[in-house]
């Protein structure tokens, strides 16, 4: 693939950026679900690190790594290819793209994760107080243990309050900075790192609705974390990064449509 540079985009095509994301997600829902559950266990090891920094900063980690790799998994999708494993599993430079906007994402939220932490996880718990599974007050009438030391109630916290808000906030955290096409723009492109971020923001500033509306994705994503308790969480990371190839797909490669399933469909450099 070619990448021609970015161009101004309707403001309405956020929504066509999402509806073929999900399209090639569900094209090869069976290689997205194995890979979504490798992640499940890979936040679980991560989650298990006593340290609370070293956690936090593991589960950044993971889940920029997770991105580049459903980036990939979305190029498969969409040239109707068989994945192999090489090509798929993050390399070198994925590796260390991860730990430089893992990095970031650390520096930045550190301060502030708390904040992101506590209003979802009051939201988890007044939704599992309307559903009867948890009581803020024992029967003596003294306070109950706090949520998560349930052992029922712990996974369901950890997923929402955890890989959730690790993914919203990478998310968040690429938008904000205007290098929400920075990921895919390395990944498929080999590009370096400070060529992408400038070119990244250039696409941002020449797109502010459509960006927009990929804003107003990630707040309906948070929500949907929260009325399902949590367990939705996992399936935003392959949401995610089949959106970012998409929407880098139509802004720099100028193509806006997914191939039709079929037989495989050649590069620039095959054809």
């Amino acid at each position: 693939m070619k990448a021609l540079g970015p161009r101004r985009r309707e403001p309405e095509s956020w929504q066509g950026w999402l509806g073929a994301a999900l399209e090639l997600i569900w094209r090869r829902i069976g290689l997205f679900g194995i890979y979504s559950v490798a992640v499940v266990m890979a936040m679980l090891a991560a989650y298990s690190v006593a340290w609370a920094p070293a956690r936090i900063l593991l589960v950044l980690l993971l889940v920029v790594i997770s991105l580049v790799l459903f980036i990939r998994l979305a190029l498969v999708a969409d040239y109707n290819r068989e994945p192999k494993y090489l090509y798929i599993i993050p390399g070198n430079l994925d590796v260390a793209l991860a730990i430089t906007v893992g990095a970031a994402l650390f520096a930045g939220y550190g301060a502030f994760l708390p904040g992101f932490f506590e209003p979802l996880a009051e939201s988890l718990q007044q939704m599992l107080v309307g559903l009867g599974l948890y009581e803020t007050r024992l029967e003596t009438g003294a306070p109950a243990p706090p949520p998560a030391s349930q052992l029922f109630v712990e996974v369901v916290f950890m997923a929402g309050g955890v890989w959730g808000v690790a993914a919203f906030s990478a998310g968040l955290g690429l938008l904000a900075f205007g290098q929400w096409f920075l990921l895919p723009m390395v990944v498929l492109h080999a590009s370096p790192v400070g060529m992408s971020m400038v070119t990244s923001l250039r696409a941002y500033s020449l797109n502010p609705v459509p960006m927009t509306g990929l804003l107003g994705i990630l707040l309906v994503m948070l929500a949907l974390v929260i009325v399902s308790l949590g367990w939705l969480a996992p399936f935003m990371l392959p949401v995610l990064g089949a959106l970012l190839y998409t929407s880098y797909r139509d802004v720099f490669l100028e193509r806006d449509y997914n191939h039709p399933p079929g037989p495989p469909v050649l590069t620039d450099s095959e054809a």
